[in-house]
């Protein structure tokens, strides 16, 4: 009964919120920026969360505070950046002087939270607001929400392909339930979702759009086994239990994370092509 009662919460939480994402996403301005705000800032305070039971005392709400403001200069502009990181960096180095033990591994604590969920994050931001690739009008909102679809079709194909025809466990690890068929089911359910959406709305020549789903399908189990390796560390099962039947933000963003920046990087060598 307790199966049953967990994954009828995971599907009421899809259903309410993946639909609500997908909307926020392509809508984009401040009300996509406020819904990236929150995950990355329950994201970053769950990853700090976890520094916790390992011993370390990361600097909590300055971490969660300078990711927002990663997501803020995405949204604003890119030239903030390096300014940002300079002046956290030496914040945290500056401030590490007056504690009695664990200084290094508290300011690299600290800094890895913000980078790994604030700054990979704000991504989704730069995706969403891409510029300069042949695209039909709205293109970059319609890329954004595709590789959000291609992220759950890529954890799909991945869970039942893996259930079906998984015999293999490269990373027992760090992610004992992770197969070799898993991982092949990963990548062509998103270079499929991938190709047929950029075909069918226009939005990139159909082998440009198979190497994004390539990407997607690479980078999603990539930030899930990122994560896992985040949490054996600490010794949890869960980052927190925020979201009743899917465990912590980080344990459904985890992918997320990963993917955005490299469709970015992608869409950034096409302009630069």
């Amino acid at each position: 009964m307790a199966a049953v009662s967990n994954l009828t919460q995971r599907v009421a939480v899809a259903v309410v919120f993946g639909p609500l994402l997908l909307a926020l996403l392509w809508i984009g301005g401040i009300p996509f920026l406020g819904a990236l705000c929150a995950v990355v800032g329950v994201g970053t305070w769950e990853f700090y969360r976890m520094q916790e039971k390992k011993g370390l005392q990361p600097w909590t709400w300055f971490g969660v505070a300078a990711s927002l403001f990663w997501c803020i200069c995405a949204y604003l502009s890119d030239g903030y950046v390096q300014l940002l990181l300079a002046g956290l960096l030496l914040w945290l180095l500056m401030t590490s002087l007056g504690r009695s033990e664990h200084r290094v591994a508290d300011v690299g604590g600290t800094l890895l939270g913000t980078l790994y969920v604030g700054f990979l994050g704000s991504y989704a931001l730069r995706v969403r607001n891409f510029s300069g690739v042949e695209m039909s009008e709205n293109g970059a909102a319609a890329v954004a929400v595709l590789i959000l679809l291609g992220i759950w079709a890529s954890d799909t194909a991945a869970y039942f392909s893996g259930r079906w025809f998984g015999r293999r466990h490269p990373f027992p690890n760090l992610s004992p339930g992770k197969t070799d068929a898993g991982f092949v089911g990963a990548v062509g359910g998103a270079v499929a979702v991938m190709m047929w959406g950029t075909r069918q709305f226009a939005l990139l020549p159909i082998w440009e759009g198979a190497g994004l789903g390539l990407l997607v399908g690479l980078g999603a189990p990539a930030g899930d086994l990122v994560e896992s390796m985040i949490k054996r560390d600490a010794g949890v099962k869960d980052a927190s239990g925020v979201i009743p039947g899917h465990g912590g933000v980080l344990d459904r963003f985890d992918s997320f994370l990963f993917v955005y920046p490299l469709a970015y990087l992608y869409l950034f060598l096409l302009k630069a092509i």
